[in-house]
């Protein structure tokens, strides 16, 4: 490794943005073969810790190809979520998607960086990021960004590749992340490097309680979170 290259899953922009241009109109069905249908369940769990009431508006960061935001409308039904990521090609696949919704809360995507968002202050009631805030740069921008953006009291929902606490399984699905995440990605997309990249982003990512301690130096409060299967993901919420 030279300098300049970025370690084993560091998030950079390039990196970030190169894959994830690159197997977009792929993304849905890695994501469904790779959890095993499981995705599903996290979705429907992170818009339980949402809380939602009928005139909330709803900021989806890392939205890619809007899985989560169509859930929070379908099950939630908000006033409004404004659907955001940074890679355009995601965007593309969430619009043809969000096309097809029938409902009524109002959809919007909008291009936008988690780092630099493009609201005003206290826009939003809830923020929610799934599988995104471990492909962000600078986490501490993303957490400024969110308390900025949400109103006092708003809610700050995390749903994140974590660490499971029990050894054994957490051997287990290291041994999962190593081998079959990177075959099911490259068979699906031919971009087998970008999925090695998931599995060390993983493996890098602070676990439940760092998590919740960034969120605590970043100002926020009531911070909780909750392990769903077993760890393999962690659904963290703090209030503004």
């Amino acid at each position: 490794m030279t300098h300049d290259e970025p370690a084993p899953g560091e998030a950079t922009t390039e990196r970030v943005q190169g894959i994830f241009s690159t197997i977009a109109d792929r993304y849905d069905s890695f994501n469904m073969l790779a959890s095993l249908g499981i995705d599903r369940l996290w979705r429907r769990e992170l818009v339980r810790a949402c809380a939602l009431r009928p005139e909330d508006r709803v900021l989806d960061l890392c939205a890619g190809t809007g899985d989560v935001a169509l859930a929070i409308a379908r099950q939630a039904a908000p006033a409004a979520v404004v659907v955001t990521d940074f890679t355009p090609e995601m965007l593309d696949v969430a619009r043809e998607k969000i096309a097809r919704y029938e409902g009524s809360t109002q959809l919007t995507v909008e291009l936008a960086d988690a780092q630099d968002l493009p609201f005003g202050d206290e826009e939003f009631d809830v923020v929610t990021v799934a599988f995104g805030v471990r492909n962000l740069p600078d986490r501490a921008a993303n957490f400024a960004e969110v308390r900025r953006v949400l109103r006092p009291g708003g809610r700050y929902v995390v749903l994140e590749f974590s660490h499971p606490p029990f050894a054994p399984w957490r051997g287990l699905y290291h041994v999962y992340l190593r081998h079959a995440v990177p075959a099911i990605g490259g068979l699906l997309t031919g971009q087998r490097d970008g999925f090695v990249y998931l599995n060390d982003s993983i493996r890098r990512f602070p676990d439940q309680a760092e998590l919740a301690a960034e969120l605590r130096a970043a100002g926020f409060s009531v911070i909780s979170w909750r392990d769903l299967t077993g760890g393999i993901v962690a659904l963290h919420t703090a209030l503004r």
